[in-house]
């Protein structure tokens, strides 16, 4: 009999804090790979490389065209589950049906926001303000649907929603999107796969009723103000700790709401249903290791690109413990043999693998707001690539610097400079179909329209 499968991307979530904050999921789980790793940095062209099994240059969804209209149903996994029923239930801002992402799946739900801001006839501004504000809290709880409102209306709409006389929202989506999957698992005809994103890791990060207090001492009115710095030095102490324990205590929360919701799932499937835990990526917060950054882009830090994979009931004959190197670029693959109840993974694993970044959000749009001169923003906006093996890690870039690092693979983000210098590395890797200075090139000649800047801003790209 074919399995359930359900594969949850815990958004920006990094491998340490999800072996310290997620201990739920791991009690569940029979396998972990420990030595996971994402093929991007950033959400848009990472979820297009696990469905795809490709790195960005080679599927084109990236900085510069976050749209999978490009990208076939049959260029996905997908097309390896055809009697499969897929849902996909997220409110990620750019994986919606405005990008193409809804025609992988039969069915692709959010938490109903959208639809009504979608369907309405009014014009931008304050009736659109007043409007959606009113629907949201005749809804009967004006919260369940707090993440689309969040980056579907203006942050001031955010603020206000946080200074109202209730006892605030409950998180910043996961429940509700939990509720769906179960209302759909209990409904979906079987076998099923269902894709999830969770946000509530990613920022902003706000203090809410439902995290455990004991893990933060930020005060109920901070924010982190969704907005990406260079160095994490240009914020005092207490900012970049409230921020690690809100990121910390989301997790926990996380690692809450998806071990009831497997608990719920497997009582009412008749097949067998796996579960697989992972990370689009990590995130910095400022640690040495992280290069003292704060966020994720423009950086291929461990503590972005290690991320977890935890599977709760697997095959029979699955290994407990994975330590070789995994790449997301095999997780379409993983997931198809799990479907099929095929336990093999070996040849999954090991090194070398590779991961890539093409550059800041909205090239041309970024350098309007940077802070610094053009020389730092031409830092910044470098296109990176990475290649592992061993306990090793190159870093080569469009400005031909190269790095050397070691790895520990007991310690999940660590990593040290052991060797820089210049040069170009392009020829000595297999795995790229184009050097980076042709592809940047390609990339230069396209621009990013209004909306999809819109939610870039919201998503705290911009």
């Amino acid at each position: 009999m074919e399995r359930n499968v359900i594969l949850i991307i815990l958004d920006t979530v990094r491998k340490d804090y999800f072996d310290k904050f997620a201990e739920r999921i791991q009690h569940k789980s029979q396998t972990s790979f420990e030595q996971c790793r994402a093929a991007a940095s950033w959400s848009t062209p990472s979820h297009a490389s696990i469905l795809t099994g490709q790195l960005l240059h080679q599927h084109g969804v990236h900085s510069e065209n976050q749209s999978f209209d490009n990208i076939g149903v049959g260029e996905t996994f997908l097309r390896r589950l055809p009697d499969y029923n897929k849902l996909c239930i997220t409110d990620h801002g750019l994986l919606q049906p405005d990008y193409g992402f809804n025609k992988f799946f039969d069915r692709h739900r959010t938490t109903g926001w959208e639809q009504i801001v979608n369907n309405a006839d009014m014009d931008a501004g304050v009736e659109k303000y007043l409007i959606a504000l009113k629907e949201t809290l005749a809804s009967g709880d004006p919260f369940t649907m707090y993440k689309n409102v969040e980056r579907a209306l203006w942050n001031d709409l955010e603020d206000l929603m946080f200074k109202l006389p209730v006892n605030g929202p409950p998180d910043q989506g996961a429940a509700e999107l939990s509720r769906i999957a179960k209302e759909e698992a209990e409904q979906a005809k079987e076998p099923f796969f269902i894709f999830m994103n969770f946000m509530d890791a990613h920022t902003k990060h706000r203090v809410h009723k439902n995290l455990d207090h004991s893990l933060h001492s930020a005060p109920e009115n901070w924010s982190s103000e969704s907005h990406y710095v260079w160095e994490s030095d240009e914020f005092e102490e207490s900012y970049i700790n409230h921020y690690r324990d809100l990121y910390g205590a989301s997790i926990d929360y996380l690692d809450r709401i998806v071990a009831e919701l497997y608990e719920n799932i497997s009582k009412v499937t008749e097949n067998e249903t796996t579960v697989l835990i992972t990370a689009d990526h990590g995130h910095n917060l400022g640690y040495s290791y992280d290069d003292n950054l704060l966020g994720h882009m423009g950086s291929m830090t461990e503590s972005v690109l290690h991320v977890p994979l935890s599977i709760i009931n697997p095959p029979e004959g699955f290994p407990e413990s994975v330590d070789k190197y995994f790449s997301q670029l095999n997780l379409g693959e993983l997931i198809t043999r799990i479907a099929q109840n095929k336990s093999e993974v070996d040849d999954l694993t090991g090194g070398p693998i590779v991961a890539e970044h093409e550059g800041l959000v909205g090239y041309r749009e970024k350098k309007n707001k940077f802070p610094g001169t053009d020389e730092e923003f031409e830092y910044w906006n470098r296109m990176m690539r990475v290649q592992y093996d061993d306990e090793m890690k190159f870093i080569w870039d469009t400005l031909s610097n190269i790095q050397k690092y070691n790895l520990m693979f007991g310690d999940p983000c660590y990593q040290e400079l052991i060797e820089e210098r210049s040069g170009n590395l392009d020829d000595e890797s297999g795995f790229f179909d184009v050097g980076m200075e042709e592809y940047r090139r390609q990339l230069k000649t396209r621009s990013v329209d209004d909306a999809v800047m819109e939610d870039l801003e919201d998503l705290g790209y911009l």
